[in-house]
């Protein structure tokens, strides 16, 4: 009757084995922070490059379009089981919808119709 009648995750018989592991899984610590900062500015400079002409946008705002768009690309990438690659393209992709949104939609205020 080995194994029968115990759950899954049980290491040596301690039902409160993997517990440590699970309360790190929501740990945030400095690092995670920087981490997060240095990640949300590359992908939010890579999400402006993507869209053409120049956007009226400041750099905290771009940083922070960054932070959302690759944690949100992250959420999204696990969600659909996909590589390291596909991540990081779906977290530019979401960076590039954000400062589109932000900036008014792609429509450039400057353009009227008396310029001929």
């Amino acid at each position: 009757m080995s194994g029968i009648g115990r759950g899954p995750c049980r290491v040596g018989g301690h039902a409160l084995a993997s517990a440590p592991y699970r309360s790190r899984e929501y740990h945030i610590d400095i690092n995670s922070i920087i981490s997060a900062i240095i990640v949300g500015a590359i992908v939010g400079g890579l999400g402006r490059l993507v869209i053409r002409g120049r956007q009226n946008i400041s750099l905290l705002m771009t940083l922070v379009i960054g932070i959302v768009a690759a944690l949100a690309g992250t959420y999204l990438a696990t969600k659909l089981g996909v590589g390291v690659w596909i991540e990081f393209f779906i977290q530019v992709a979401l960076a590039a919808v954000g400062v589109t949104l932000y900036t008014g939609g792609g429509r450039s205020r400057s353009r009227s119709g008396s310029r001929r």
